[in-house]
């Protein structure tokens, strides 16, 4: 870290004990959002561990704050890029992300500014692009709204509970399998019917693992007091379903990098049709698009490889129990 910035950061984070410190973390997550290197993080981390009973209060700050800098940011984009954007972008060196993120808004629109505001990547980017591409005033909004919620105040759940007891704690386990299951079905279901992106044959069964993990993992929750063996047989069947579901995303996103041929019900418009009930059916429904062609690409990543790595994350989560007492034991 450059001299310059590690005491701008040393400075924002002695602000974090100042008798005004809410007003200096509303200060900073405003301006961090328009023009400020520093996130505010670094003052909201060490306020929320100093004072666990307003750490909610400080998430509310600090999102209204940044969402509020955000309005002023996408200004300067639409309004004042020449006069003040352009020197912002400058003196942080921008000028390459501040084209991916346009080039990324072109396919992406409202997810890539909620994936920015989420991000540790430079809001200020974000905002003053969508001001730049005049991107609709509520979408942005909203956009900035969900994606600075879920930065501050995950940042101030992750401090205010013990991680390590989560993963541990059945019950707590397998809501959050459950929970996060569901999160992944509302993202592809999002894909396909907000967006338009048609699932291929191969998406459709990357979504089964899903459905039935969520009323696993309410199974291996509910069932920790009472049946703690059912309990225990829910997570490693659990363990087994995820990372199945990985390896057939890896083995979907192969496909779609031309590593290996895929099955032949995967052959998008080249569908066969052999009699005339099959023609009516495939005017009707359309032939589904091929497997091998990622309809998007996010840091170089389909779909497929974004459920390859969900698929492994939850495996994780549900078999960190018998990691953990490899560990232990060792």
């Amino acid at each position: 870290m450059l001299p310059k910035m590690k005491k701008l950061y040393e400075w924002c984070q002695s602000l974090a004990t100042h008798a005004k410190a809410k007003w200096a973390l509303a200060g900073i997550s405003f301006i961090e959002s328009s023009f400020f290197p520093v996130p505010p993080d670094v003052i909201l981390a060490p306020m929320v561990l100093a004072d666990k009973s307003r750490a909610w209060f400080y998430a509310y700050i600090c999102t209204l704050a940044s969402v509020l800098g955000a309005i002023l940011g996408y200004i300067i984009g639409h309004y004042l890029f020449e006069l003040i954007g352009t020197p912002i972008l400058e003196a942080y060196n921008a000028q390459a992300a501040f084209e991916k993120f346009t080039g990324f808004y072109a396919d992406w629109g409202f997810w890539i500014v909620i994936i920015s505001a989420i991000s540790f990547v430079p809001f200020k980017v974000a905002t003053i692009a969508s001001g730049v591409v005049a991107m609709e005033p509520i979408g942005f909004l909203a956009a900035c709204i969900i994606g600075r919620a879920i930065r501050f105040y995950g940042v101030t759940a992750a401090l205010m509970v013990n991680i390590r007891l989560w993963l541990i704690q059945p019950l707590r386990r397998g809501i959050m399998i459950s929970l996060g299951s569901l999160g992944v079905l509302a993202a592809v279901f999002a894909f396909e019917y907000l967006m338009g992106l048609a699932p291929c044959p191969l998406c459709l069964n990357q979504r089964i693992a899903f459905y039935l993990a969520v009323p696993l993992g309410l199974l291996a929750a509910l069932t920790a007091v009472k049946k703690p063996s059912l309990s225990t047989i829910s997570f490693i069947t659990l363990t087994v379903i995820f990372l199945a579901n990985s390896a057939y995303g890896g083995y979907h996103a192969g496909i779609e990098w031309g590593y290996w041929p895929g099955p032949a019900s995967c052959a998008g418009n080249a569908m066969e049709i052999t009699n005339i009930e099959e023609l009516i059916l495939s005017l009707e429904n359309g032939a589904p698009p091929s497997c091998s062609e990622a309809p998007w690409r996010l840091f170089g990543l389909s779909l497929a490889g974004y459920n390859m790595l969900a698929s492994l994350g939850l495996a994780l989560l549900a078999g960190f129990p018998i990691l953990y007492r490899r560990q232990e034991t060792s």
